[in-house]
């Protein structure tokens, strides 16, 4: 009987430690599926930053909301003109009001779970850090709620430059925001409780341009295209101007560009009899305009038009071109009275034409800049407009309030809720 005991006993306790093994098995799979499980969520996080993809739908759907944006630009700079592309550090609310969460508080709310604009950087190339936040604003005198979304973030953003009038030019950096909701049931607009702004002190760009201090904004809708979606989308564009400093370029090029035409005209100094010394000065003076043609092409983006300073350079290079050829055309006159009759009128024509090439290059610089700067006027009293109709709705608001008493909200269970003066 003892024997059989202990010979039982051994078959037990091989059991036992196979259960355990694979218990031990199991436990392992599990805490493998638990690391899956946590990448599989930071993967959906990381591809869904902003929760967006679990927005809630409003009840009613043929519901338009009135979303305002307010915008702080507080930096701008690294402005690539090759690259097209700058990069901009930006504070951003979005406001609507919301009916639904009357008489809750911000502490109330699980943010995932409400109706929310769905904003999108349409014009973002990359994004390094974006801080989302939300709460919800009880203005003085009204007791339905606005739902508020800020957006603190640094990225940079794709901007199509307009270079026809370069170095002369300005540009209008525009951050342009998109709802994933159709214009049927998002509108953006200006937010008028408080004015657009911006920071001049942090621009990181002024050795080549200089910032305007206004900020132009746009609500427009996504243009329907052949074979584009059915649906129009909300769009608003956020925009800054900057105006180029053109000192660099005018000293650099284009004035060793005029010495060189200049230059041009001593070949007539050298005899008539040695053509080859004429055409080696001339051939000399057009290699080192071209030269100065490539160093133009490399300070701007692969463009399919000329710009302002390439019409100038390439005129240059077509009088040069001119020149040579009467060098060239003078040395096979066999008349020496014709020959010198020939060259005395070639140098009175090109000493017109050189004329005429830079009086028309100073009027086109005066034109240029004064359409330049009354288009940046312009774009400063459209900003001075939005400021005075920002301003005209706090003294509006408050000549309502001062007309009805104050009056506090209750929240069944909560007590009062602190009602906030959005305009300070």
């Amino acid at each position: 009987m003892d024997h059989l005991k202990s010979k039982s006993l051994p078959s037990v306790e091989d059991k036992l430690s196979v259960v355990l093994s694979r218990l031990e098995k199991i436990e392992n799979s599990l805490r493998e599926l638990n690391d899956i499980k946590q990448v599989l969520r930071d993967i959906e996080s990381n591809t869904h930053p902003n929760d967006d993809s679990k927005s809630v739908g409003r009840e009613d759907k043929t519901e338009k909301v009135i979303v305002g944006i307010r915008a702080s630009v507080i930096s701008v700079g690294d402005i690539d003109t090759v690259g097209q592309q700058f990069k901009c550090d930006l504070y951003l609310s979005a406001c609507w009001a919301e009916p639904r969460l009357q008489g809750k508080t911000t502490e109330d709310l699980d943010w995932n779970n409400e109706w929310h604009p769905r904003i999108v950087f349409f014009n973002a190339l990359e994004i390094e850090k974006v801080h989302k936040n939300h709460f919800l604003i009880y203005e003085e005198g009204n007791e339905i709620p606005y739902a508020c979304e800020t957006y603190r973030m640094k990225g940079s953003f794709r901007e199509n430059l307009e270079l026809w009038d370069f170095p002369l030019d300005y540009q209008e950096l525009t951050i342009t925001l998109m709802s994933d909701w159709t214009n049927k049931q998002v509108k953006f607009e200006k937010d008028l409780k408080k004015a657009d702004n911006i920071r001049p002190e942090t621009f990181t760009a002024d050795q080549e341009w200089f910032l305007c201090r206004h900020v132009v904004t746009e609500s427009t809708d996504t243009i329907k295209t052949e074979g584009s979606s059915a649906n129009d989308y909300p769009l608003y564009h956020i925009k800054c101007h900057v105006k180029r400093k053109n000192g660099y370029y005018l000293w650099n090029i284009a004035m060793i560009i005029f010495l060189i035409d200049i230059l041009s005209f001593c070949s007539f100094s050298v005899d008539i009899s040695s053509p080859s010394d004429r055409l080696s000065v001339t051939l000399t003076l057009l290699l080192t305009a071209v030269a100065f043609k490539f160093v133009v092409s490399q300070s701007l983006p692969t463009i399919s038009y000329l710009t302002l300073l390439d019409k100038y350079v390439l005129s240059g290079l077509i009088f040069l071109g001119f020149m040579a050829i009467e060098n060239a055309v003078a040395a096979v006159i066999p008349n020496p009275d014709d020959q010198k009759m020939f060259d005395r009128i070639c140098l009175y024509i090109g000493i017109g034409c050189f004329l005429c090439i830079h009086v028309i290059a100073v009027v086109l610089v005066v034109v240029k800049s004064k359409a330049r700067n009354k288009a940046l006027y312009q774009s400063a009293k459209d900003f001075r407009e939005q400021q005075q109709r920002v301003n005209d709705y706090a003294v509006e608001r408050q000549r309502r309030l001062e007309q009805r008493p104050p009056k506090e909200q209750q929240i069944p269970g909560k007590g009062k809720v602190v009602l906030v003066d959005s305009s300070s």
